[in-house]
């Protein structure tokens, strides 16, 4: 993950990945509950996601990375496959994600995922801690069989 990513920094200047990545706590987050998936070629790592599941309603996956080396062949969407498939047979609704920008347009036009509604989003941040991070806007993805 941190191949892949700058720095996410708390307010406390401690680096979130690996607190998430580990599922720690910190600064009033809590990171408990999140699950690093991984797509492997090999013995490579090649994809990897965090995963945090909040029952049945909704999953969220905050980050997602592909080594540099191994994009644009397809290793993230197989991924991205299997979570799903795994999300479904779980019995989850609604997947959620914090984007970037620059990525929104990936993750609406070819994955299916819609901008959450700035409503809808204060109505699950009531019940569950989700992550967003500065910069970033939250999109929701309905699984359907």
């Amino acid at each position: 993950m941190q191949e892949c990513f700058d720095p996410i920094v708390a307010k406390s200047g401690r680096d979130l990945i690996p607190v998430m990545v580990y599922g720690r706590n910190i600064s009033g987050q809590e990171f408990g509950g999140i699950y690093c998936v991984v797509l492997m070629a090999g013995p490579i790592v090649v994809s990897a996601g965090l995963l945090r599941v909040f029952g049945r309603e909704v999953a969220e996956l905050p980050l997602v990375a592909t080594s540099r080396q191994h994009q644009g062949k397809g290793y993230f969407r197989a991924l991205f496959f299997c979570i799903e498939e795994l999300l479904l047979s779980l019995g989850v609704e609604l997947l959620v994600l914090p984007a970037a920008e620059e990525a929104e347009s990936i993750w609406t036009k070819k994955l299916g995922f819609r901008k959450m509604s700035d409503e809808r989003y204060s109505q699950y941040s009531r019940d569950i801690q989700l992550t967003i991070f500065k910069g970033t806007s939250m999109l929701e993805k309905e699984l359907q069989c």
